[in-house]
């Protein structure tokens, strides 16, 4: 009987754009426009600086597109420092019940294998499709339980995602793509830990997820073996990261190429941690129905579920006063109180400045969490709130399902206004609309060039 690995591999193998749904093509194009658009607002951070410096400084042929640089890099280095951009705002794609950031990992390893092959829009889309489905049920077999364990799903199945992405590209056989799979399961990583103090090294395990799985495809293709069960074998990914849960190994094969979950990706509304949005949410609508100051406010309750309590909430200290953005973007008490202050939560509203707001931090000081293991985390990312005001009155509001969810996404224009929104900030408004051109005809391009000049422009006067 074959592995999971195995099957999957023969999937991948015999997988043909004829194949691909409409749906899930126009589904994929649209994330890829999103990711793009949030990497070109990370471009010109000083986080995209570093990690490009460090990618140059490794040398090699120039191979692929590096979003804000006018050079290509090799294949590899782009990925990573792509990946490190659409991850770095935090404002890129969630899959909510696998609870992976899916697009971040995959579309810069798309990106960057494409162009290493010089293949064409459908071969990019194809392979895209695949890496996007089996990053998902990868943390489908065990919902939110890598979180539980401190293992960032994202840079962990994003690997295994990319290995394919790059081995399909390369147009490696299913005995290579099983390798492939198996190599990476010893470079796939990302651990939590970044939550305790709030450092930046969580901005990169996309970036090193498409990068591992660029090097794990290639070592394949010469001839390096990799475990069948790298996933489900006796070491494999779920006993050796999780032990003997209830997890349901049947996910990662069942119904391939009939059942397409990457149809779920959310889409984020605002840029932070995607367990805050509802919240904000309930603060936007609570906040026009109050019609009174901020200090007005005696306490803000949020309900929420004990398993998102350790992301966004604890440790209570540095969640209501903040170190950096990165410790804001993963605060409960700072995006509510943002929204309630300032009537927004945006990319400028992480910068040092903003997080140190002495109206913002007093309100933040008066969020506090209740918990609540009635709602369904992480199906959705609710939001429940009650606001109690100095003068005894009680306003209380409800988001059951979060904005942008699958169940509720966003509106197509929505996506182009924020991706026109972000590409503002490193693109002239010209090479936007061309952008947004180019992404809704991957298909009909016989290269990725419309996709990638206008990528390697960032910075350009706007």
């Amino acid at each position: 009987m074959p592995s999971a690995s195995e099957t999957i591999a023969a999937f991948a193998a015999d997988l043909r754009f004829e194949a691909l749904p409409p749906a899930v093509v126009a589904k994929v194009k649209l994330h890829v426009l999103d990711l793009l658009g949030v990497a070109l607002a990370a471009s010109s951070m000083d986080f995209a600086a570093a990690v490009a410096n460090v990618a140059k400084g490794m040398g090699g042929p120039p191979e692929s597109t590096v979003i804000g640089v006018g050079a290509r890099l090799p294949a590899p280095w782009a990925a990573l420092v792509n990946g490190t951009l659409a991850h770095g705002l935090d404002y890129d794609d969630t899959h909510a019940e696998s609870v992976v950031h899916v697009s971040a990992a995959a579309v810069p390893a798309a990106l960057a294998a494409c162009e290493a092959a010089n293949g064409d829009g459908r071969r990019f889309l194809t392979a895209l499709a695949l890496g996007m489905e089996v990053s998902v049920r990868l943390g489908l077999v065990a919902p939110g339980a890598f979180h539980d364990r401190g293992f960032h799903p994202t840079g962990v199945c994003g690997a295994f995602g990319a290995a394919l992405i790059a081995g399909k590209l390369a147009g490696l056989g299913s005995a290579r793509l099983a390798d492939a799979l198996g190599v990476a399961g010893s470079q796939a990583a990302g651990l939590m830990e970044f939550l305790t103090d709030g450092t930046s090294v969580k901005r990169v395990h996309p970036g090193w997820a498409a990068h591992s799985g660029l090097v794990a495809a290639r070592l394949a293709a010469a001839g390096v073996t990799g475990p069948r069960g790298v996933l489900d074998g006796r070491f494999g990914l779920y006993r050796s990261h999780l032990g003997d849960g209830e997890w349901n190994l049947s996910v990662l094969t069942s119904e391939l190429g009939t059942c397409w979950n990457l149809l779920d990706i959310s889409l984020k509304p605002y840029p932070c941690c995607h367990m805050t949005h509802a919240f904000i949410d309930c603060a936007a609508a609570l906040h026009t129905q109050l019609a009174v100051a901020p200090e007005a406010i005696e306490q803000v309750e949020c309900f929420i579920h004990p398993r998102e309590v350790p992301v966004v909430c604890e440790p209570a200290a540095t969640k209501r006063l903040p170190q950096n953005d990165y410790d804001a973007k993963f605060s409960l008490p700072y995006a509510v109180a943002s929204q309630f202050i300032r009537g927004h939560v945006a990319i400028s509203d992480f910068s040092d400045r903003a997080i140190r707001e002495p109206a913002v931090l007093a309100l933040a000081g008066r969020v506090v969490y209740r918990e609540d293991s009635t709602n369904d985390y992480p199906r959705y990312f609710p939001g429940w709130m009650r606001v109690r005001l100095r003068d005894g009155r009680v306003l209380e509001h409800r988001e059951p399902i979060n904005r942008g969810h699958a169940e509720r996404p966003l509106p197509d224009d929505a996506v182009r206004d924020k991706f026109r929104h972000n590409a503002a900030l490193a693109i002239a408004p010209a090479a936007a609309e061309s952008l947004i051109v180019a992404a809704a005809s991957i298909e009909r391009q016989p290269d990725l060039s419309a996709l990638t000049a206008p990528l390697r422009t960032a910075g350009a006067s706007v």
